[in-house]
């Protein structure tokens, strides 16, 4: 049984090593078009802040430790398409040579890409997405050679990590978003937080601006234009999220979703049973919305390249799937959710009350406490818990966090959440914890 495995990173390596943990003597081949596998690219912006020493920290296996372990691995190779009909691939190795590599089945890991729109002036040095390791190395060459006015395009979860970052960095960092708030407008609490976190510690954060391209002088970056002006800059990053990295697969007829990503079943396979798709470019059965979803994340693909490997290799595994759980933090702001957003919700039609409260994250007479901003969503008419959104200075706010995510899983309602037993002492909550205070205003609501 010949298994071929196109990504090397996290979804792509967890199912060649589940299978070859449960097949010992399968062959395994990998084509990784980089030069690194599984490493922790939600570190990168914790390098530049200087939590993390060096890049090479983030990197959890090497490609010499796999083959170690008996995969066929190739650094330097694209994959330029998919030939179900031959179950074959088209492959191009890193001195431009084409080649067809058989398979019995294949699996898909290839990942997202960063989303670039095409502006004028993108090819002017100090212009880059910021996602992978290579990336990284070439910001960190441009700061070291002296490049300190940074624009950062998009106030999502890796625009404000990188902020920070640079931030603590030492350069002079400006946040553009077009949008009216920060993190795809998740709440104007967590704008508002947001907003004042970044001018505590001096970033520009300029909402409701719209970029139109770059200009520069002899090919290096110097502004950032504006429907509202320009914005002198010598580097300038994009962070507008991501999308299903597949451009091989336009011939492949593969089914792909709303969202432009693979769509699978539990198993992770895709409409040809043969070929089967895990982590950022596969779609996710959303547990609240009851539908399949795009939200590429660590755990995720993970997961799901686990779940491949067991049933590629003979097994049996299902990926039961997300509540779409995510934190992160803005210096000392933490923002954490789970469950389904109040626009999923509406657009699903499904009918939602709130509960909200703002609580010390300790005992109010606990010194240097925290505060915290809960929001729980739950059903207007069966009561289970839909989501929750949370905002504060506390690291605890993640954690508090799970705590929803495992009520969701459960389908335990706002009511059940209300009589958990959480633990309490002075140094870690308040006798009511954040969570239960929320919990008991819905409470309150429904029963008096």
């Amino acid at each position: 049984m010949q298994i071929v495995i196109i990504g090397g990173d996290a979804a792509g390596m967890s199912a060649a090593m589940q299978i070859r943990r449960r097949q010992p003597d399968w062959p395994v081949t990998v084509f990784e078009k980089g030069e690194n596998t599984s490493y922790g690219a939600c570190g990168i912006p914790y390098f530049f802040s200087g939590d993390v020493a060096q890049l090479d920290d983030l990197v959890v296996v090497s490609p010499e430790s796999f083959r170690k372990k008996g995969l066929d691995l190739h650094m330097g190779h694209t994959v330029e398409a998919v030939l179900p009909a031959q179950k074959q691939i088209q492959v191009r190795n890193a001195q431009g040579e084409t080649f067809l590599q058989s398979y019995d089945r294949l699996l898909i890991a290839t990942g997202a890409a960063p989303i670039v729109p095409p502006w004028p002036g993108l090819d002017l040095e100090g212009v880059m997405p910021i996602k992978t390791l290579a990336d990284s190395r070439r910001l960190d060459a441009l700061i070291q050679a002296g490049r300190r006015k940074v624009v950062i395009v998009g106030a999502g979860y890796i625009g404000l990590e990188m902020a920070e970052g640079l931030k603590k960095r030492g350069l002079d960092v400006t946040v553009v978003e077009k949008l009216a708030g920060v993190m795809g407008q998740l709440h104007a609490k967590v704008t508002e937080q947001v907003s004042a976190e970044l001018a505590r510690h001096e970033v520009t954060l300029k909402l409701g601006v719209t970029v139109q391209g770059f200009g520069g002088q002899a090919g290096s970056v110097t502004e950032v234009q504006t429907d509202q002006g320009s914005l002198p800059a010598d580097l300038v990053l994009v962070c507008l999220g991501v999308r299903p990295n597949l451009p091989f697969l336009k011939e492949a007829g593969l089914v792909v979703g709303a969202s432009g990503a693979l769509a699978v079943n539990e198993k992770q396979q895709t409409s040809d049973p043969d070929i089967y798709a895990a982590g950022d470019c596969a779609e996710a059965f959303h547990r609240v919305l009851e539908k399949p979803v795009y939200i590429p994340l660590a755990l995720t693909a993970n997961r799901q390249g686990r779940v491949a490997g067991t049933v590629l290799s003979g097994g049996e595994d299902r990926f039961p799937g997300v509540v779409g759980s995510a934190v992160t933090k803005v210096f000392d702001q933490v923002i954490a959710r789970t469950g389904a957003d109040l626009l999923s919700l509406e657009k699903a039609g499904i009918p939602y009350r709130l509960a909200e409260a703002q609580a010390p994250a300790q005992a109010h007479y606990y010194q240097g406490h925290g505060q915290v901003w809960v929001q729980l969503v739950y059903h207007a008419e069966n009561l289970r818990l839909l989501g929750a959104l949370m905002v504060g200075n506390d690291p605890s706010l993640a954690k508090r966090c799970d705590i929803v995510a495992t009520a969701i899983t459960a389908k335990m309602s706002v009511l059940d959440l209300s009589e958990l037993d959480l633990t309490y002492a002075p140094p870690f909550a308040p006798v009511w914890d954040p969570i239960l205070q929320a919990a008991n205003k819905a409470r309150f609501q429904l029963l008096s």
